[in-house]
């Protein structure tokens, strides 16, 4: 009997009435040695999860990011059930609205006024559209991953369905290297509307980047978005704004502020955010949803604690220098690479010999779940992690670069991989956030 027999079967079922068998793309069993990975979690509880079949996890893919306190909390979860006795969502506004905005606004150094959506890419679309509106200009110049929508995802190699005007009106530039974001407002002089990036990739901005993209930008008469749907409230209480100090004229948040709940805002100045009362329409049905109003309160509040952070970057430094140590010791440098500031570290592989970088991530993903972790590669720290869970990973990541050195030694995974070989939806030099 399988060890995930109730996980197969669930995804037999699954992938018959639901593309890929799942709702997003990086939570499906392509991102794993599918037949030998559970592929469906029954619950919860801290860092941990327990699957269908009843096996048990330490997790560090906290549900894609959104996981920055823990699963099954109670403060949050007592939050969410005092509003479910009240109601869900009502026929005008409710004081949870109110109260979430002006925690916003406290909290975020450019947040003078908040709109509230529900996923990442609502927020950074409506950023979007605001900006357009107050500069009159259609172009934006993009750096990272900003969702699923037309003028986001037009300008990558899965752009299908996306007309090829509305993907032309997105340009990209390069992160850390300004000159080429010099390079497009010249191309483009007074046609790019707005910039926007995710602040911190890979390992962070260097050399005044930031600085430099803010001042170029306004040099520019363009609007400066962060998008912080993955970095907000993950490295600093105030985002990347904080941690290095530059505010941009808007921001867009998701994932953590809710951890897990359904919730995303677009922050900024009044000036601009203040369009949304003259025409420009960013509304939703459900922007209000009040139980996730409550629960990301409640959430603010455990993340706003003194020594929150401290501790989440110490746990992932631990956890980085491990896994640099470890490359080190069994001479994976050229294959095996460490990525990442310390909250949100990980690996990244390369191909070798006769092996591509999915039979290297492949072997690494099947070692991890072996030893009872689940990773996708680069891994979110939360605050129900401790040093033991830690060291689990570090235990279980020897054994990767034991079976790694294995097979770029005979050049084949034959003998060491079980299940299938991983197949992500998006393969390198695409984006893999959703």
């Amino acid at each position: 009997m399988s060890k995930y027999e109730k996980s197969n079967e669930l995804l037999k079922r699954a992938v018959e009435v639901t593309p890929l068998g799942a709702q997003t793309y990086s939570k499906s069993y392509r991102y794993y040695c599918q037949g030998d990975s559970p592929a469906f979690i029954d619950r919860g509880e801290g860092c941990y999860l327990y699957d269908v079949d009843g096996n048990k996890f330490i997790d560090f893919v906290c549900a894609l990011g959104p996981i920055t306190i823990g699963y099954n909390v109670k403060e949050i979860n007592d939050a969410v059930k005092a509003q479910l006795d009240k109601g869900i969502s009502f026929s005008l506004q409710a004081e949870v609205e109110v109260d979430l905005a002006e925690k916003i606004i406290e909290i975020i150094p450019c947040a003078e006024m908040v709109r509230f959506v529900k996923n990442g890419g609502d927020a950074t679309t409506a950023a979007i559209r605001l900006a357009r509106a107050y500069t009159g200009r259609d172009l934006v110049a993009l750096s990272g991953y900003h969702g699923m929508h037309d003028w986001s995802i037009g300008s990558t190699e899965n752009n299908k369905g996306i007309p090829k005007d509305i993907s032309n009106l997105t340009k990209t530039f390069e992160y850390n290297n300004i000159k080429s974001l010099e390079e497009l407002f010249n191309q483009y002089p007074n046609e790019i509307g707005a910039v926007i990036l995710e602040p911190i990739q890979a390992n962070g901005p260097k050399d005044d980047f930031l600085q430099n993209v803010k001042e170029l930008t306004h040099e520019n008469g363009a609007v400066l978005i962060f998008d912080e749907v993955v970095s907000g409230f993950r490295y600093a209480l105030g985002g990347a704004s904080e941690l290095y100090d530059v505010v941009p004229d808007m921001a867009a948040f998701g994932k953590g502020m809710g951890n897990g709940l359904p919730i995303s805002a677009v922050a900024g100045k009044k000036e601009i955010m203040k369009q949304i009362e003259e025409g420009i329409f960013v509304s939703t049905t459900f922007g209000g949803e009040a139980l996730s109003m409550a629960g990301s309160l409640a959430a603010l509040d455990i993340l706003e604690k003194p020594g929150t952070y401290e501790y989440i970057w110490n746990l992932g430094t631990i956890l980085k220098e491990g896994l640099e140590n470890l490359i080190d010791e069994y001479e994976l440098n050229d294959v095996v690479l460490v990525s990442g500031l310390s909250p949100h570290c990980g690996v990244e592989f390369e191909d070798v010999g006769g092996l591509d970088y999915l039979d290297i991530n492949s072997i690494y993903s099947q070692a991890m779940i072996h030893n009872g972790i689940i990773t996708v590669g680069i891994n979110n720290i939360n605050l129900s992690h401790t040093e033991d869970e830690i060291n689990a990973y570090l235990v279980a990541a020897e054994e990767a670069m034991v079976n790694i050195k294995k097979a770029i030694e005979q050049d084949s995974t034959e003998g060491i991989l079980v299940g299938k070989k991983v197949d992500p939806v998006f393969k390198r030099n695409i984006v893999e956030e959703d």
